[in-house]
């Protein structure tokens, strides 16, 4: 049996171990949502930042964590959060492009070589102006938080090649980015929910899915998927968001505390994404046959998806295209 619930634990234990709360005192509360499980980075690091604020700011302000989607979904919480009714939450970057559309430049397949090109580029001046451009819509973002890269998982055969993906009827998010990506690839896009989506692979309504392993092994999917190809085919970025409603509320020194704290959690949120992702990567071999995908290969993939890549940063603010081009070119490496 495998042990994914036991090393969630484990990381939730550890994480409770060093974020002691403070005693009560009268001031501000704050709620904070969040989509995925208390066991998920997502929320680990909610809870940690929630620790944080109230410590920087000597208890006065006390930040309340409601996992696992209790008050909605991404789109829901962030517009809680522009009519002030929310003080936080951690959409995806997929979600925020319904906002602007410039936030799907992080959603292209194949751009990131690793999670340190991602930091570089994402805490660069191109990643930091984009955050600043949610400043009109009633947000603040706070930082970039990380789900992962994502990886395919499906019920008929390994994929090692670009030929193994035709036919295969994939499962994907309700974004335009995600359904073309694979169509182009000669698969088969079928955008749902994610909560239709263990039910859809058990009865192979659908073939396949791709996520993150954090995903992968919190929704069990392990259960219904035999196979995990390692295709690493784009990186799933995650925003901390604050209502400007709400930081408009605070004084100087509680807005300077939320935002160290926010800087402080966001390396946290990273280690304990980067350690569990390892760790359920192992677990998962013991569930699942997974596979490496050679690097020819992802290559050709990327080649199939060129005319993609490019008429949606045709889409885009081509300042943008062009900084983040070269961020990604100048951290290529580091």
């Amino acid at each position: 049996m495998m042990k994914t619930m036991t090393i969630f634990g484990t990381a939730l234990l550890s994480a409770s171990l060093v974020m002691g709360s403070l005693p009560a005192v009268a001031g501000i509360t704050a709620r904070m949502g969040t989509s995925l499980p208390e066991e998920h980075p997502q929320t680990l690091g909610a809870r940690k930042f929630a620790e944080l604020v109230e410590q920087k700011t000597q208890g006065e302000v006390e930040v309340k964590v409601f996992s696992g989607g209790m008050l909605g979904n991404d789109v829901n919480m962030t517009s809680m959060l522009q009519a002030g009714t929310l003080a936080f939450t951690v959409p995806s970057t997929a979600t925020l492009a319904s906002l602007n559309g410039n936030f799907s430049i992080v959603s292209l397949p194949f751009q990131f070589d690793n999670e340190a090109h991602a930091d570089a580029v994402l805490d660069g001046e191109v990643g930091q102006s984009l955050l600043r451009s949610l400043d009109d819509k009633g947000l603040e973002a706070l930082a970039f938080w990380e789900n992962g890269f994502r990886h395919l998982t499906n019920s008929r055969r390994p994929v090692e090649t670009l030929e193994d993906l035709q036919g295969l009827k994939v499962r994907v998010m309700e974004n335009n980015l995600y359904i073309d990506l694979f169509n182009t690839l000669q698969a088969n896009a079928v955008p749902m929910p994610v909560n239709e989506l263990f039910t859809a692979l058990e009865t192979r309504t659908v073939d396949a899915q791709e996520n993150p392993y954090t995903v992968i092994a919190s929704k069990r999917f392990f259960e219904v998927q035999p196979y995990l190809s390692q295709t690493a085919h784009a990186y799933d970025a995650l925003v901390l968001l604050a209502s400007a409603k709400f930081m408009d509320q605070l004084d100087e020194s509680q807005q300077q505390a939320v935002r160290e704290a926010a800087r402080e959690a966001t390396l946290y949120q990273r280690q304990v994404s980067r350690e569990l992702n390892g760790t359920l990567l192992q677990e998962l071999s013991d569930q699942m046959q997974v596979n490496a995908v050679p690097e020819a290969e992802r290559k050709q993939m990327r080649e199939s998806l060129a005319e993609l890549i490019q008429r949606y940063q045709a889409s885009l603010d081509q300042d943008l295209v062009t900084r983040f081009s070269q961020a990604l070119d100048a951290s290529r490496g580091q």
